[in-house]
């Protein structure tokens, strides 16, 4: 899904590896100047999830962990400590305004 829709908006060459890293501030920054509808919301909080589960998996070392039937992320903190949070209430708080997507990998320690 992610290399579909990031080749589809000039983001990224459909069928290359995805770089996660590089990705990060084009993304972000496109997804700033979008203006989201209640139609489009749920699609985009599942996209956004998604890229924030394979940036943090790729370039952090979380681990997807599932927590009864919803999908969390275990992100290593330090050695032996992790925390775990859900990726797709953040996706909704990053949709809402709340933070840029760029800004939330930041403080997350990426």
């Amino acid at each position: 899904m992610l290399d579909d829709v990031l080749g589809s908006i000039g983001l990224h060459q459909s069928g290359s590896p995805l770089d996660f890293a590089k990705l990060r501030e084009p993304f972000s920054h496109w997804l700033q100047h979008q203006a989201v509808t209640p139609e489009d919301f749920a699609f985009l909080v599942s996209l956004v999830g998604a890229f924030i589960s394979e940036y943090l998996i790729c370039e952090s070392g979380a681990e997807r962990v599932l927590v009864g039937p919803r999908i969390f992320l275990r992100l290593p903190v330090q050695s032996g400590v992790a925390r775990e949070f859900d990726p797709y209430a953040t996706a909704s708080g990053v949709l809402s305004g709340k933070t840029s997507l760029d800004e939330f990998l930041t403080t997350v320690g990426c």
